[in-house]
């Protein structure tokens, strides 16, 4: 695929809608969060409005790479916007790899001071309506992404469906605490809120420090894993095998779900190679990597 061929799938009118829409969704998601923690008191919420509004500085980069994409190469930028992507991601997934060592620090505090009292009628009514717009909003996400193939997208539908996830354990949890209550075990449900954030940090860590390791990788130009690499190689040795070079030598990238092949082609000085059947071979390869 050529760098055109890729920033078009990025920059396409249904690609920006999907923006403009996850937008608008995060931004009600951070509104939705914020009132509800000051209602209810609860640091489980407000973790979760923090990673909404992560999403909407997300979301608003977003826009502003896919509309780099559509614009043509220059001098400051020989090689196109590409390079961009991976360092969205780099970045988000710093930003709330921090966001969960803060809200970590805060929950131990809390275990240590002997919990907090938060309204667990409210964080189950929360949980419940922000885990129905988080799982809507990233099956639309990820149905877009899919039919475009676009990488930003996807990363985008993901976040939508891990937030929603989370929701989910907020509602149940905080029926637990309210199941507590009821009982009268009024020492014990006092931890199920910092408790909800420590299980919130645990599951949420290996999905932003994999997106922030994925996308230094991609900045560093560190090549694919090791399965995909030697399966490019035999792909292109059997195509290139009608040459009988004496060696070929390839270079793989694979960036946000685009893979770039250079290959180097060494045959004998006396061997005989019409431009024809150098073009029949590098548009075979081309076939033959999809």
């Amino acid at each position: 695929m050529s760098v055109d061929e890729a920033n078009a799938i990025l920059n396409t009118p249904r690609a920006n809608r999907m923006v403009r829409y996850s937008l608008v969704m995060n931004v009600v998601m951070v509104v939705l969060s914020f009132v509800f923690a000051i209602l209810t008191g609860s640091n489980a919420i407000l973790l979760d409005g923090f990673f909404s509004l992560i999403g909407v500085a997300q979301v608003v980069a977003m826009g502003s790479i896919m509309r780099m994409q559509g614009r043509p190469d220059d001098s400051r930028h020989p090689f196109g916007f590409s390079s961009f992507v991976p360092l969205l991601n780099s970045i988000r997934g710093l930003t709330i790899l921090a966001v969960c060592g803060f809200a970590g620090f805060q929950a131990v505090l809390s275990i240590i001071n002997g919990g907090d009292h938060p309204d667990a009628g409210l964080g189950m009514i929360y949980g419940a309506a922000a885990a129905l717009g988080c799982l809507f909003t990233g099956f639309v996400m990820a149905r877009a992404a899919r039919e475009l193939g676009n990488p930003l997208l996807k990363v985008d539908s993901h976040s939508w469906l891990i937030d929603g996830f989370y929701s989910l354990v907020v509602s149940v949890a905080f029926g637990i605490a309210m199941i507590m209550q009821s009982l009268e075990w009024t020492t014990a449900a006092r931890y199920v809120d910092p408790v909800l954030v420590l299980v919130l940090l645990l599951l949420a860590i290996p999905w932003p420090w994999g997106v922030m390791r994925d996308g230094v990788r991609e900045l560093l130009l560190i090549g694919p894993p090791e399965g995909i690499r030697r399966q490019v190689i035999e792909q292109v040795n059997d195509v290139m095998s009608s040459l009988k070079p004496r060696d070929v030598i390839c270079r793989i990238l694979l960036s946000h779900d685009q893979l770039y092949v250079m290959c180097h082609v060494l045959v004998d000085g006396d061997a005989v190679i019409s431009v024809t059947e150098i073009d029949r071979v590098r548009q075979a390869a081309m076939d033959c990597l999809g």
